[in-house]
């Protein structure tokens, strides 16, 4: 919803349209007037999805689960807030957090927004309204993203081909010119100029003056009067000029604008308007070029985000060119292209194509589908397999090889969509041992290690369908000659066996507001493993790490209660929560309150990394904590005496606040005995024990 005149474009996805009405009924009376579409089969939903929607609530299908509804939806790049509602009323028992339901929990992992009742309408109806604020929140976000790419786009546009001579300074030293600016001072690249004093291209009889005019611009930070000058160019050749000075940013960073007058050029704007469209035509196809498809392929990403549609980019390659011009030829290889091109606008007459390279083409197709691009796409290879063309007499074959990124509202900047789109038609060459022929649609869940966006996108799936590993690290208590207690971490499986590390992934899912749902995971497979641990091994205890988004969470204190409750059997304190120290300085009245409930709820809590900031125990004399692991940088070279002493004197301090210390990091012996030595409870490390996917210690 654009305004708040316009309908909520509502899918319900059940075998009965009698919730949806009754829903509709309960909108209409928070003012939400709704445009409802039921359907119950995966056929029905997939034709639906080619239509903007602003909200799906999923309840029974006939042939379709919700999963495969948010599959769907993630496949196609749209940002569509899938509600999902339960028949089974036990998954709500008021005696269980909701949060702590199975059911409840694989649905909010999958990626729905909310799980309700089906007798709640009036709870529903006020999520429908909450989701739908928050759609419009994130739909307006990418429409600002938009205009000012665009904004920024236009200006560098202007920039470049501004007749006016234009530069960028930093502290007095050349970071940018234009052509006109170039050209003024007879440079021939803006590689010449970088780094060279803007003072140098002034003559030496102005050069105080013009010391004087930059410092007044410098103290003042505005516009100051014109400076006239003679400038200086490159084959010390004089000309007059005036120079105006303005504050400016050049890719984020802020710098001054340096513009400079000389001669009024003559007015060619018709003149540039015809080379410019000359400019984006290639000469032998009349398809347009590489400068015009990445343009537009600018302009049909901004579009996706405006209609929420989906669009595909193919990009097509001859897969054996060389072949071509070895046997026949220039005249072969023109040949081969300009049939290729033909059977692309053929092929694709509703689409965009144009000649991206000697040999590679690429297509922009809007309003379409995997599904449907897919089909044509490969229908396409066969018919280009069997096509004859003609040269000089003679015949040559050719196969393509296509490759194909939809393109949705979350979709990534240009590079990387064109980057998906070629590596996905070089792997058709690969998967069919070089030939080509064929098709291949970019799959994000396989590229994950390649950037962010790709990450990203394999967080959401290891999410989804669980495919994080848990590793224990066993941690040694002195006073009970034992280690019951361990510490659970993260590991993410990459597609190449190998397992990624949290510093490597967190980042990404803090970025992407992932880390509350990747803390959830962790908690609730953590319990389940416990609980299993519990029936041979009744002792044991874990220490969880959570992010600085559980720190806020004022609503987990209470869950995380009812999970220890649950796996405990009103044996408290199995759970220890650590979270790290700049987390709880940076929160430090929120998460005063949250560790209380946390330890009200049963829980102990730890802070992680202690000491790296200056007066961290100033912490401890805000806050009431059960554990504190020092933080690394103490820990190392124990035994230097004078590291040893200060490790000794924090634990001794930390103690004093009614607080176990755990020293970790213990790699080798001379570590272990110093560490014993000092006086912390619990001592940790690679010399005591490696993380593994058990609950076992080496005695």
């Amino acid at each position: 919803m654009s305004n708040k005149s316009e309908s909520l474009r509502l899918l319900v996805v059940d075998e009965s349209p009698a919730i949806a009405e009754a829903l509709t009924t309960q909108l209409k009376s928070l003012g939400l007037p709704t445009r409802l579409q039921v359907i119950d089969d995966k056929e029905e939903l997939e034709k639906a999805l080619r239509h903007v929607w602003d909200i799906i609530l999923f309840i029974t299908g006939y042939d379709i689960t919700y999963e495969d509804v948010l599959r769907l939806i993630k496949s196609n790049d749209q940002d569509l807030p899938l509600i999902l509602l339960l028949n089974d009323l036990s998954a709500f028992d008021p005696n269980i957090d909701e949060d702590a339901s199975e059911p409840v929990l694989k649905a909010y992992s999958s990626g729905a927004v909310d799980v309700l009742p089906t007798n709640r309408p009036l709870k529903l109806a006020l999520s429908v309204r909450r989701e739908l604020s928050n759609l419009g929140h994130r739909r307006t976000q990418r429409h600002l993203e938009m205009m000012l790419g665009d904004a920024e786009r236009r200006s560098q546009l202007l920039l470049k081909n501004s007749r006016t001579a234009v530069s960028y300074i930093d502290e007095g030293v050349h970071i940018y010119a234009n052509e006109s600016y170039l050209e003024l001072f007879d440079y021939e690249s803006i590689d010449e100029l970088m780094g060279m004093p803007v003072i140098d291209l002034v003559d030496s009889e102005d050069l105080q003056e013009f010391k004087d005019f930059l410092k007044t611009y410098t103290k003042t930070g505005r516009n100051v009067a014109d400076f006239n000058f003679s400038g200086v160019r490159a084959d010390k050749s004089r000309f007059e000029a005036m120079l105006q000075l303005a504050p400016a940013s050049f890719e984020g960073e802020p710098c001054t604008q340096v513009i400079i007058q000389h001669q009024a050029i003559a007015d060619t704007s018709q003149l540039e308007a015809q080379l410019a469209a000359v400019e984006r035509l290639d000469s032998l196809t009349n398809l347009g070029n590489r400068r015009a498809f990445e343009e537009d392929l600018e302009s049909t990403r901004d579009a996706a985000i405006k209609s929420k549609q989906q669009h595909a980019l193919l990009f097509t390659s001859i897969d054996n060119i060389g072949q071509i011009n070895a046997s026949s030829g220039l005249a072969g290889s023109d040949a081969t292209v300009l049939k290729i091109s033909e059977t692309l606008k053929n092929r694709f007459p509703d689409a965009h194509t144009y000649r991206f390279g000697d040999s590679t083409f690429a297509t922009l197709a809007t309003n379409t589908s995997s599904e449907v691009i897919s089909e044509i796409a490969l229908k396409t290879t066969e018919i280009i397999a069997k096509t004859l063309i003609s040269v000089n007499n003679r015949t040559v074959q050719t196969t393509v090889s296509i490759g194909i990124a939809m393109i949705g509202e979350t979709s990534p900047n240009s590079d990387e969509i064109l980057s998906r789109a070629f590596n996905a038609a070089d792997k058709v060459k690969i998967q069919n041992q070089g030939l080509g022929n064929g098709i291949n649609l970019y799959n994000p869940a396989e590229n994950a290690t390649e950037s962010d966006q790709a990450l990203r996108e394999l967080l959401e799936d290891a999410l989804e369908k669980g495919s994080f590993k848990l590793m224990f690290q066993s941690v040694y208590d002195t006073n009970n000659d034992a280690a019951p207690l361990f510490e659970v971490y993260a590991r993410l499986p990459l597609a190449n066996g190998e397992m990624m590390m949290p510093e490597q992934f967190m980042p990404v899912a803090h970025r992407y507001g992932m880390e509350s749902r990747l803390d959830r995971w962790i908690l609730l497979n953590s319990c389940k493993r416990l609980k299993i641990q519990q029936a041979t091994h009744p002792n044991t205890r874990l220490l969880i790490n959570l992010s600085a988004d559980s720190l806020q969470d004022t609503s987990l204190p209470v869950l995380v209660g009812k999970l220890s409750g649950a796996i405990s059997g009103g044996n408290n304190k199995l759970l220890t929560l650590q979270f790290n120290e700049n987390d709880v300085t940076g929160y430090l009245e929120l998460a005063r309150n949250n560790i209380h409930q946390f330890q009200e709820n049963g829980c102990q809590v730890a802070i992680n990394n202690f000491g790296a900031s200056l007066n961290a125990m100033n912490l401890l004399d805000h806050l009431k904590v059960d554990l504190v692991k020092i933080d690394k940088s103490f820990v190392q070279d124990l035994g230097k005496e004078e590291n040893f002493q200060a490790v000794k004197k924090l634990t001794n301090e930390i103690i004093k606040h009614q607080a176990q210390v755990l020293i970790a990091y213990i790699e080798t012996p001379v570590a272990m005995s110093k560490a014993w030595s000092i006086g912390a409870r619990y001592l940790q490390g690679y010399y005591l024990q490696m993380p593994s996917e058990e609950m076992v210690f080496d005695s």
